[in-house]
């Protein structure tokens, strides 16, 4: 697994041992995801906070850090998970600054306001397919109640191709991608005076 493109371009990243506990996202749906992502944005990624919700190996929240996001809050539940994520950033030579890594539950923390680094305009959402759409509406819905999310703040979400895709309330669909059995919903908290909202 590697930084598909940007400053760390190239780096190596370790990834979890045990794939039943951790399914690493391919290098192919990193980068569409990424290409979905700052495709969505007038200004990209460049500038963004990021939440990188069910982090695994960091990949995802790397990848965003090195197309020129500021900013990255990691959350595993899984401590070894989430010492690889550090072990990766500091592989990358990610300054410090830039980054905060939390071995807990980003879903009770969510939903009690205490996540540092937010608001968030970008809210990734990777969780074991086992659960379905659960965790990605659970977690929109606490961070949108919890002032979180910034305007127009973006979720995105990988789930199995065979799963309904996460629709939560106050969010509206941008894209939608399928590669073999994982779909990629990407999806954007509607403005105010939208029905939606």
């Amino acid at each position: 697994m590697r930084v598909i493109a940007g400053e760390w371009r190239g780096r190596k990243l370790k990834e979890p041992s045990g794939r039943d506990v951790t399914r690493p996202t391919t290098d192919r749906v990193r980068e569409a995801m990424a290409s979905m992502i700052d495709a969505a944005r007038e200004d990209g990624i460049e500038g963004m906070h990021v939440l990188d919700a069910f982090a695994g190996s960091g990949a995802l929240g790397i990848e965003m850090l090195s197309r020129g996001a500021a900013f990255a809050t990691f959350f595993d539940v899984d401590r070894t998970a989430a010492a690889l994520v550090r072990e990766n950033l500091g592989t990358v030579r990610c300054a410090p600054a830039r980054y905060r890594v939390v071995a807990g539950d980003v879903l009770a923390h969510a939903e009690r306001g205490r996540i540092a680094g937010g608001p968030f305009d970008l809210v990734l959402v990777d969780a074991p397919y086992a659960y379905g759409a659960e965790p990605a509406e659970r977690l929109a819905r606490a961070c949108a109640a919890q002032g979180l999310l910034a305007p127009g703040a973006l979720l995105l979400c990988e789930h199995a191709a065979g799963d309904a895709a996460p629709a939560p309330a106050g969010f509206e669909v941008v894209r939608e991608k399928r590669y073999g059995s994982t779909c990629v919903d990407l999806l954007r908290l509607a403005s105010p005076g939208s029905p939606l909202a």
